[in-house]
């Protein structure tokens, strides 16, 4: 990887160069409703990492963010070939963000040319978000924004899954200890992901479930 003269770095954005914890900020790679992605570097182990930083005034209130970092935390477990691996979530001088791998390659969107995929290129990347969510589902994971967008095609042609910052536990105790707070109810069934692929139910105020990940893999690989 070529080396990254953070100093230097011309991106406009007011971050860049400014030091959280302790990773560099470098260029903005992405933002959303959340928050903005950039490339970091982790100056502890000398390597380059993709931090997000949840926005002080984004859709949800103060202790929504510190929940869906909780929830990025146990994402965090997740341990699959097909998903970016989430290495630290945490807060520095009211800073929250989520600290993932750094994946080369491009987003699915920007592969898709004016005539669609090939199929045989649908069916492959469409089996490996299938086999990333299949993991998280099993260990109670639900990833809550599946789009192309959020999926990144490495040069060797592997699938990764990224961004589960907005992932939540769906195990029966996590609802059951949903319930007992107005507020962590109200954010269990907050209205998260891009519309284009969120589910009905999530649009009904019902809180996502796996069901919710496959319509929006359905949508995603309708737009392929």
């Amino acid at each position: 990887m070529p080396n990254l003269r953070w100093a230097e770095m011309t991106d406009s954005s007011p971050l860049t160069g400014r030091i959280i914890s302790h990773y560099r900020i470098g260029e903005k790679l992405g933002a959303g409703g959340m928050g903005a992605v950039y490339r970091a570097r982790d100056e502890r182990l000398n390597r380059d990492i993709a931090l997000k930083i949840l926005q002080p005034g984004s859709k949800t209130s103060l202790a929504a963010q510190k929940d869906l970092l909780r929830e990025a935390q146990s994402a965090s477990a997740l341990n699959d070939p097909h998903i970016g691996t989430i290495y630290e979530v945490g807060e520095d001088d009211g800073d929250h963000f989520i600290v993932m791998e750094l994946v080369e390659g491009k987003p699915l969107n920007s592969l898709i040319p004016a005539e669609g995929l090939r199929p045989e290129l649908v069916l492959r990347y469409g089996a490996q978000i299938a086999a990333a969510l299949a993991h998280a589902h099993d260990r109670g994971i639900i990833h809550r924004d599946i789009k192309t967008a959020n999926v990144v095609i490495t040069p060797a042609g592997q699938v990764k899954v990224l961004d589960f910052g907005l992932a939540r536990f769906y195990s029966d105790t996590e609802l059951a200890d949903a319930t007992r707070s107005d507020e962590s109810a109200a954010t269990a069934n907050a209205v998260v992901g891009t519309l284009p692929y969120i589910a009905p139910e999530i649009l009904r105020g019902e809180q996502a479930s796996v069901q919710s990940d496959i319509w929006s893999l359905g949508v995603t690989l309708l737009k392929l």
